[in-house]
């Protein structure tokens, strides 16, 4: 082979070598960028922000629960309150907290499924108490997840999910309407306080009353 072509062509790969070690720099930077413009670091920071009025909440979930029967679904629950409090109903009656219940369907698989705003992943149920009062916030949205739910902990994104009022009791004052949840996290298997939380949801969800726009109203007369 002619030396000049030899030359050529090492130059040609030190290239490509340089060119994927700045892409996989760059996409990692994005990743880091993307989550601190949020506001959203580890642990079980998020933010809803309404799309009706200037409110937007910021919820810190100390307690981060899950239970997966496989390595495709998953259900968290992810919550202000503590876990005794959590797991006893009766204490939610004056309590002031939140309770988030996030329940994974698929779980996405790089290069196969799709990202993109319509994409939908995970469903979403968001339980606002408020000292005797209390609205259910549900919505669905795009969950990028940290592995699969196999083992004692599991963790993931969740970016721009889209949330609205369902349900309240007759007292429930709403500040968001419709908005956005975004949310960084990680959570620790724990079956039987999953099991709990979602009961004690369930629950509440049962005798609220539907929100007079809710969606999910029959509209035929």
């Amino acid at each position: 082979m002619p030396l000049r072509n030899r030359f050529g062509r090492d130059r040609l790969c030190r290239m490509i070598r340089n060119a994927a070690t700045l892409i996989v720099l760059l996409t990692a930077l994005g990743s880091q960028v993307g989550c601190r413009s949020l506001g959203l670091g580890g642990g079980g920071r998020g933010e809803f922000v309404s799309d009706e009025q200037p409110t937007k909440l910021a919820p810190r979930f100390t307690t981060r629960l899950f239970d997966s029967s496989d390595s495709n679904t998953a259900d968290m629950v992810l919550s202000d309150l503590d876990p005794t409090t959590l797991a006893d109903r009766g204490g939610w009656g004056d309590t002031v907290g939140r309770v988030l219940q996030v329940r994974m369907f698929i779980r996405p698989y790089a290069g196969r499924t799709p990202i993109e705003p319509t994409a939908c992943s995970v469903t979403m149920r968001y339980l606002v108490l408020a000292g005797g009062e209390y609205g259910i916030y549900a919505g669905g949205g795009f969950m990028l997840a940290d592995g699969k739910p196999d083992g004692k902990e599991f963790g993931g994104r969740i970016l721009n999910a889209s949330m609205r009022l369902v349900s309240s009791s007759p007292g429930f004052k709403d500040l968001i309407g419709s908005g956005r949840m975004s949310l960084s996290f990680d959570v620790k298997r724990d079956t039987e306080s999953v099991k709990r939380a979602v009961r004690n949801a369930d629950f509440l969800a049962f005798g609220a009353q539907p929100a007079p726009d809710n969606p999910l109203l029959a509209t035929g007369e």
